[in-house]
């Protein structure tokens, strides 16, 4: 078969060779290049090397003479005259005219002259050459694609200087996507917004019966363009003219109108700066490859977004009577995805023809004031029993009004109308973006590499207080029941009882999502409780390989296997449960902190992991669904990355523009420093401690009492073991430091045998179960084990262990040293509530500064994270030494996450027009720093804990639904406060997804109101400004008091407050001057405003860097 190239290039050669010593040389230059490609391919089938070797010197020959050709040619040489010699031969070719020649001169004599006039006329006749009057914003979303054209068209007309050297204008774009897009409408503002004529042609109009006559008609459409230019090309259905090659098959004139388009598109011996090529597909896998690679840019124009869809249902709407809110235009948007712009817009014009419909079969009428007669109902004042028909015989026609569109005209429509783009369209398109073209997207945001986060591991609502809240308790619950908590986690078990919904009335009608079935897990999982449910995985896969790979037990769908995600949603709004407990522990009424609201679960974390991908695109769907919460107990492996390159910061910057409220745990690496989701816009989230323990006791022989911690809860044997050392119990040829860890075949079971062996931790990360494991299996009776996170980590070993402190551990240590046959015995495990002093902070949560904007204080808050009963998946048994359970005690931030996001729902309930900032301001400025003992909280080893331990302090629900003062910000006062660390436009486009631009200069970060005060660089002195809200009722004043702060002197202006009204804001004024360096830490103090009923407090932190 590929003897056909050879054959198609000899007679290419022949053709090319006639023109050129005709002296026609722009006839020549194209036929030698057809001749080039089918050599060339010619020359990847052929085996024979001496045929190879004479085909590669003719190629070289022929590719020589092309280039003299060509030289000549963008000089300016057309055919006759001086010329490069021609196969050595004496033939010249002549200077082009400059102008086109009149009808019977010169351009080939004035055949040629006459035949191209004639052809000119007909493509006049048949293309569009107008300047339209479209314009950018009538042009609804295509952002990137807006911008790309702009540097082609826009800015080389009206900044020509910026196209200099090297840096030349684009000169052909594809546009391609599925039918119904707006790739005309796009193309048609690109003439109007650059002032350019605009040739738009169909490819029916370029191809003509007659041979040779389609390649003029290419020709001459180039040559008008460059008449008229600045002009723009506008080919639609390129695919028909320029379809792929064929093997041998394809038609002559077919191939050679494809020659003319690349010769014209080449610019050969033309100046096309100022015509743009612009064409446009529904199917641009059928496009000629030599084509597709003449376009510079090849751009994927999607099925319009929900805001491009809100705007073409306004537009095609016009000025036409109807009582649509922007409330209705959002929900059609919402309804109508994977609709393409002319799907919607033959919905609306199927609509518009729904008034006429009902003044067709109206009954009834009434006349208005305007003298017009309005179809009605029957009951309705001044109706008459008439018809249109009988008003018309009456001569009252012109005066027959339809009534105004309604929203219920759209949904009759809507009803039976189906997008025309299938799945499958999609699909293919997709591929050729990934292939060849550019994604013009405006869900994508940024791109950035994707990361893992990992999952950050009722009681404590008695210790909150939250049944003494008189708008808990009094507040209708219907108002509870209408806010949606979305939860991105490990999933749900959904057969819990913690997810009855018993009591709770239908689901909220602005919920906007699904319940997505998979692997054992259906719509019916779903009720009133969880009232969606959506799996993501497809991030995960790509960095670790399907899920089936990791011999890891997993469901595809929603279903929890973890126990991680239905603990986090059990704790926020798990519906009331009777006598839950762990094996009897802790045994009560489990419930989350608002049971009466609804929960969307958003998996997208697989085995402890949660990839960026899925984790963003949690963040898309929920945001859709109408949630008004998203919790997130997980984070990204410290240190945290810049917001502008992390999933969890951009995905809830989009939250916190569209009004949610976003909490996230702040991690639990108990470092300075090593807090995550430390963006402004989060509510992070520390972990403490309630006043609840579940101790098990250690009886020594020496009937001392040790307190350690563990779940023992099967009955011991009523005796004392012997006790030994890990260390003194060595496996033959194992260091005795190796055998303390009590790992697997370190130990000799003949020394451990029926005693109780104490062990010690490696790292804080160590598995503690696997040592319980090894000691068992040595045939051991019990463990000890040294932990310091001992009170922290509810262990459920597999034999009667213990964890103890280190106080514990050296009156342990002391006893077998002085005892010559130690022994203990380790009692069933209780509870114990009215500890004190509590709350504390616990050992492992994360601390401040925050490393990437340190003027903010992070974390924001502390709530219950130690020992926090919840239910769970009972096929989570890694955790539960083997035991299915229903119900489990753990710790960590992802615990006290949950209850900050219970309450930010409670405040919503109560308080449903605030904004998320001043959600988050109320939470912060009633927050507690005192323990039950009345002293400020402490951390693990019993020093006062800072605002970089706990934030603002520990959670208080009674106080934060009446905060007396709140501090507000919004999308644009975080853009400055960005713009305050030096972010680029690039970076803020891509976290807002639009265009925005800093202030010059910006506000100072330590300026941006937030309700704690941070400065993290006071050089000698400045001052920082708050705005606050009132927000409680009738007249007040507060009054100020500042705590004082080692090594600065601060003052307040004004320091007193008047306010007359609810929604008056005040501002004030904070001068600090630092007198002694922090030698580079951090120094406390805060900032608190009083009335009669109100304490609204701001912790502040500064580093005095230097001192004047």
């Amino acid at each position: 078969m590929y003897s056909n190239f050879k054959e198609q290039a000899i007679e290419y050669v022949k053709q090319a060779v006639q023109e050129d010593n005709a002296g026609n040389y722009p006839k020549a230059f194209p036929l030698y290049m057809n001749a080039l490609e089918y050599f060339k391919t010619h020359l990847k089938y052929e085996k024979n090397p001496k045929i190879r070797e004479a085909i590669t010197q003719k190629f070289t020959e022929y590719l020589r003479r092309a280039e003299e050709i060509r030289a000549v040619l963008d000089e300016g040489g057309g055919g006759g005259g001086s010329g490069p010699a021609a196969n050595g031969g004496g033939a010249a070719v002549a200077a082009r005219p400059k102008t086109k020649p009149k009808d019977g001169e010169g351009g080939g004599g004035g055949g040629d002259g006459e035949e191209n006039s004639k052809l000119r006329a007909g493509l006049n006749s048949a293309i569009v050459r107008e300047k339209p009057n479209v314009k950018w914003n009538d042009v609804a979303g295509l952002e990137s694609a807006k911008q790309a054209l702009q540097e082609a068209v826009i800015l080389p007309v009206k900044f020509p200087q910026f196209f200099t050297g090297k840096r030349r204008p684009w000169r052909a774009f594809l546009l391609y996507g599925p039918p119904g897009t707006g790739k005309s409408y796009l193309a048609k503002a690109v003439a109007t917004e650059a002032d350019s004529t605009f040739f738009s042609v169909s490819s029916s109009d370029l191809v003509s019966k007659w041979m040779g006559e389609s390649e003029k008609l290419v020709s001459n459409l180039f040559e008008m363009a460059r008449e008229s230019a600045p002009s723009i090309i506008f080919i639609d259905e390129i695919d028909s003219l320029s379809g792929q090659r064929g093997e041998g098959n394809e038609s002559e004139a077919s191939r050679r109108i494809k020659t003319e388009i690349l010769v014209q598109m080449q610019g050969v011996g033309h100046n096309d700066d100022k015509v743009l090529v612009l064409a446009a597909t529904n199917t641009p896998y059928s496009l000629d490859q030599a084509i597709r690679r003449r376009f510079d840019k090849r751009i994927y124009i999607p099925l319009p977004d929900m805001k491009a869809r809100q705007h073409m249902f306004k537009v095609h709407l016009g000025d036409t009577p109807n009582n649509l809110t922007d409330s209705d235009f959002e929900t059609l948007a919402r309804k109508t995805e994977g609709f393409s712009g002319s799907d919607i817009a033959v919905c609306v014009k199927d609509v518009l023809f729904e008034p006429v419909r009902k003044t067709q079969d109206a009954m009834f009428f009434v006349n208005t004031h305007d003298d017009l007669w309005v179809p009605c109902g029957p009951k309705q004042r001044g109706a008459v029993q008439t018809t249109m028909q009988d008003l018309a015989a009456k001569g009252l026609a012109a005066k027959i009004s339809p009534p105004p569109i309604i929203r219920a005209d759209f949904d009759k429509v809507l009803a039976r109308q189906r997008p025309t783009v299938s799945k499958s369209d999609l699909e293919v398109h997709e591929r050729f973006t990934k292939e060849f073209g550019e994604e013009e997207n405006e869900d994508v945001v940024s791109v950035f590499e994707s990361r893992m986060s990992r999952l950050h591991t009722t009681n404590s609502w008695r210790f909150l207080g939250v049944d003494s809240i008189p708008q808990y308790n009094n507040f209708p619950t219907n108002k509870q029941s209408d806010v949606i908590i979305g939860v991105i986690d490990s999933g749900v078990w959904p057969e819990s009882q913690s997810y009855n919904d018993n009591g709770l009335g239908p689901v909220p009608t602005k919920f906007q999502g699904e319940c997505v079935s998979g692997h054992n897990f259906t719509q019916f999982n779903c009720n009133r409780k969880i009232i969606g449910a959506r799996y993501y995985s497809k991030g995960f896969e790509a960095v670790n390989g399907p899920l089936e790979n990791t011999n890891q037990t997993f469901f595809r769908s929603a279903r929890d296997t973890d126990g991680h995600g239905t603990h986090t949603s059990s704790t926020i709004a798990g519906s009331k449960v009777l006598n839950a407990s762990l094996f009897g522990l802790g045994s009560g009424t489990a419930r989350g902190g608002v049971p009466s609201a609804r929960l969307s679960i958003y998996k997208a974390c697989w085995f402890e992991d949660c990839d960026d991908a899925d984790i963003l695109a949690a963040f898309s769907d929920a945001i859709h669904d109408g949630v008004d919460v998203i919790s997130l107990s997980l984070g990204p492996i410290p240190p945290q990355p810049i917001y502008f390159q992390e999933a969890i910061s951009i995905g809830s910057f989009h939250a916190f523009q569209k009004g949610i409220v976003v909490c996230a745990s702040a991690g639990n690496s108990f470092l300075p420093g090593t807090a995550s989701n430390v963006a402004p816009w989060i509510v992070t989230v520390g972990a403490s401690t309630t006043d609840r323990e579940f101790p098990s006791y250690v009886l020594l022989g020496n009937l001392k009492q040790l307190k350690g911690f563990g779940v023992n809860t099967t009955p011991d044997q009523g005796k004392q073991y012997g006790i030994v050392s890990g260390s003194v119990a060595a496996a033959s040829g194992i260091p005795s430091r190796n055998a303390s860890f009590c790992k697997k075949n370190t130990l000799d079971s003949n020394s451990i045998k029926g005693r109780i062996v104490v062990c010690t931790l490696e790292t804080l990360t160590d598995d503690r179960n696997e040592k319980a494991v090894a000691i068992k299996e040595g045939g051991g009776a019990g463990m000890i084990l040294i932990d310091p996170l001992a009170k922290y980590v509810l262990f459920q070993p597999v034999i009667q262990s213990v964890l103890i402190g280190t106080a514990e551990a050296k009156e342990l240590q002391a006893y077998m040293s002085t005892e010559k046959n130690p022994t203990a015995r380790i009692f069933l495990t209780v509870t114990h509530v009215g500890t004190k002093p509590a709350p504390a902070m616990a050992v492992f949560s994360s601390k401040g500064p925050n490393v990437i904007t340190p003027d903010i204080i992070k974390p924001d808050i502390t709530a219950p994270g130690v020992n926090i009963l919840a239910a769970w998946s009972p096929l989570a048994t890694e955790k539960t030494a083997g035991k299915s359970i229903d119900y489990n005690v753990i710790s960590g931030t992802s615990m006290s996450c949950p209850h900050v996001a219970a309450m930010a729902a409670l405040l919503i309930s109560v308080h449903p027009d605030w904004s998320p900032a001043a959600i988050k301001s109320a939470i912060m400025t009633t927050a507690t720093v005192t323990d039950n003992t009345q002293n400020f909280i402490t951390n693990d080893d019993s020093t006062n804990a800072t605002p970089f331990d706990y934030g603002s302090g520990h959670i208080n629900p009674a106080s934060s639904t009446d905060p007396g003062l709140i501090y507000d910000f919004d999308t644009n006062n975080l853009v400055d406060l960005l713009c305050s660390y030096g972010a680029s436009v690039a970076q803020l486009k891509n976290l807002t997804g639009t265009p925005v631009y800093c202030k010059n200069p910006p506000t100072p970060s330590y300026n941006f109101n937030y309700p704690s005060i941070g400065v993290a660089n006071l050089a000698g002195n400045l001052s920082v400004y708050r705005t606050v809200t009132y927000v409680g009722e009738g007249p007040t004043v507060y009054y100020s008091r500042l705590e004082a702060i080692a090594g600065v002197k601060a003052s307040v202006f004004p320091d007193v407050l008047e306010f007359s009204k609810s929604g008056e804001k005040k501002s004030y004024r904070i001068d600090f001057v630092g007198y002694k360096s922090s030698n580079g830490s951090f120094e406390f103090g805060s900032l608190t405003w009083r009335n009669e009923v109100h304490r609204v407090r701001s912790p502040i932190a500064v580093n005095v860097v230097s001192i004047f």
